[in-house]
């Protein structure tokens, strides 16, 4: 009994450490992040509910409901709280933001593609 138990828990083990060795994060340099982050988001499917374009620079960040809208409708700060790297590539970060048109803050938790090319923002 005892050696199916030991054989079980070495199974159960090598497992657990198979599943979770892929996502382990990487160490990005301050630079990366910047290079990765920084710039224009686009998403068009977005309707007035939810802004269509982001523009993230230097720690900043502004918001237009609309692609086409030359006039920020929020802006605010960004604190960049933890930045790495997946197994894949892609870049994901957690922040701390603050809006300063509307003085409300919050956290959020970001995915950048390993193409650079599709930001994902919880």
């Amino acid at each position: 009994m005892k050696a199916r138990m030991l054989i079980f828990m070495s199974i159960f083990l090598l497992a657990v450490t198979f599943l979770f060795a892929e996502d382990v994060k990487k160490e990005i340099s301050d630079e990366d992040f910047m290079e990765a982050w920084s710039g224009t988001w686009i998403n068009e499917d977005y309707g007035r509910s939810r802004s269509q374009k982001l523009i993230y620079s230097d720690g900043r960040w502004e918001e237009y409901t609309l692609v086409t809208n030359t006039i920020h409708g929020d802006w605010g700060e960004i604190i960049i709280l933890d930045k790495w790297l997946d197994s894949k590539g892609n870049v994901w970060y957690r922040e701390h933001w603050e809006s300063s048109h509307f003085g409300s803050k919050g956290y959020a938790m970001g995915k950048i593609s390993n193409s650079g090319n599709t930001l994902e923002v919880i």
